[in-house]
């Protein structure tokens, strides 16, 4: 791939500096137009040392209305960082919709950084670059434009440029031991770069790959691919309009099912037995979460169910002998508007647990494909989709040290009934109950619907789900403790 790049392309000083005006007024206006259709866009710049990213960057942020765009110069993990998956600092970062969020070296090379400290070759780059392509397609189903640049330049070349920086007393910190061991290898990672490129290559985000020696040329071969990109991309945009939101909740669940619901337990237990088991699983649970924190194996705890089914009281009794400190709970309710201007999993990547800490969630990302998929929240692509999404961000967390257990609280439509009625009628519980509990409950055929598709299409050896029958809710507590138990001592 590289070895037919022409390296000495060059542009005339008078030819750039007429094209580069021209460009200047282009952008402005593509910058506008993408804030007005709220549209969100990344630009990444990669490429060899020396080569160059920080002049183009420079270059592009003169063009650029500094209120619309945020600039990330990416340089090694902090620890907080570190204690998360790679990707969980650039879900952080990736642009609200109306947005442009630039790059200075971005996802690939702390891939290559971790691959180069880490796991062989071979592993390393394929597990890279399948977790990088569900991360950038995801955030171009969603209506992201991603555009990545990488700048060639030949090693002679880059050795050149690195001595002429030690030389000179203003640039001379830039270069370290690390820049000349990076470039004594470069044979060494040239192949691997390629395979980068081309493995992480599709048109949802291509790379456009700049021969890098002549300042001129570089520049504006960046810009017009910029600019060609969002105009075209914008012009997709036009044509294609609002995709309607439509309410989908009549949709069948595939003939398959994957995974059976239940409500009523096959036993039933009394007040004795249940509060001496209680006891003895809490205190299981807190051994479990000390092993946890020790080995440094991050946790996630999905709570879904129907309303009333007890997820409160649940959680309550998993949590009662845990570590404060080490634990979160997370509740989850419909996303602020701050939260909505972002791809719709970015509010709950930001919540992963660090190393060795546990994160509960009290309802999830399931949300897109039942409230969101029943109330015409979202649109029928959107919560088909998301059946993907979600199985790709699960095995993902798993695939970089995470565990998660999933659980689905069953009550039948009579119980969830007589629990709203309780509450109406207990002054210490009528908070838990409002006129949009009563509405959902109307809808209870659709939702049901919606659940089995889920638990079908969800149901993952990375992430299995357990569901629990929740008619009686001793039996529901004891049973989500001893999951976590059983589940710890699989994983230690």
């Amino acid at each position: 791939m590289f070895e037919r790049l022409d390296l000495t392309k060059k542009t005339a000083d008078k030819v750039f500096l007429k094209d580069i005006e021209e460009m200047q007024k282009e952008l402005g206006m593509l910058q506008r137009e993408l804030r007005d259709k709220k549209i969100p866009a990344i630009i990444l710049v990669e490429g060899w040392h020396a080569s160059g990213i920080t002049m183009v960057i420079n270059e592009l942020i003169k063009l650029l209305d500094p209120r619309g765009f945020s600039l990330y110069s990416i340089g090694s993990p902090s620890d907080e960082e570190r204690a998360r998956p790679l990707l969980w600092r650039f879900w952080e970062q990736i642009p609200p919709k109306g947005r442009i969020a630039l790059f200075a070296r971005s996802w690939y090379s702390r891939s290559l950084a971790e691959l180069i400290s880490g796991i062989g070759w071979k592993q390393g780059v394929k597990q890279s670059v399948s977790q990088i392509n569900q991360f950038e397609r995801q955030l171009a189903d969603d209506g992201t434009i991603v555009l990545k640049f990488f700048l060639h330049i030949s090693k002679a070349e880059q050795k050149k440029r690195l001595e002429e920086r030690e030389q000179n007393v203003l640039t001379s910190w830039m270069i370290d031991k690390g820049d000349w061991d990076f470039h004594n290898q470069y044979e060494s990672y040239l192949p691997v770069v390629e395979e980068f490129i081309e493995e992480t290559d599709h048109p949802y985000a291509p790379w456009t790959i700049i021969e890098a020696t002549d300042r001129n040329y570089t520049i504006l071969k960046v810009f017009s691919a910029v600019i060609k990109t969002l105009e075209k991309s914008l012009a997709v945009s036009d044509e294609k309009g609002r995709e309607k939101i439509v309410n989908s909740g009549v949709t069948r669940p595939p003939k398959k099912a994957g995974i059976k619901r239940k409500c009523a337990p096959a036993v039933t237990l009394n007040r004795h037995d249940y509060e001496q088991k209680l006891t003895s699983c809490q205190e299981q649970v807190r051994e479990i979460q000390y092993r946890m924190y020790k080995r440094k194996v991050p946790l996630i705890i999905v709570y879904e169910g129907w309303d009333a089914a007890g997820k409160g009281g649940n959680i309550m009794r998993l949590v009662r002998h845990m570590n404060p400190r080490d634990y979160n709970v997370i509740p989850i309710s419909k996303p602020n508007d701050t939260e909505s201007r972002y791809h719709y999993l970015w509010r709950f990547v930001r919540q992963y647990p660090k190393a060795g800490h546990i994160t509960i969630f009290d309802r999830s990302w399931y949300g897109r494909v039942l409230v969101e998929r029943v109330e015409g929240f979202c649109s029928e692509t959107e919560w088909k989709r998301a059946y993907n999404e979600i199985n790709e961000m699960e095995q993902t967390y798993v695939e970089n040290g995470g565990g998660i257990i999933k659980f689905w609280l069953d009550i039948d439509k009579d119980e969830q009934g007589r629990r709203f009625s309780q509450r109406e009628n207990d002054p210490l519980k009528k908070w838990k109950i409002t006129g949009e509990d009563w509405r959902n409950r109307e809808k209870w055929d659709l939702y049901e619907m919606a659940v089995d598709e889920m638990l079908a299409r969800t149901n993952t050896r990375a992430a299995p789900w357990t569901v629990v029958e929740s008619n009686d809710k001793w039996y529901a507590r004891l049973k989500a403790l001893q999951t976590v138990i059983s589940y710890g001592e699989q994983i230690l």
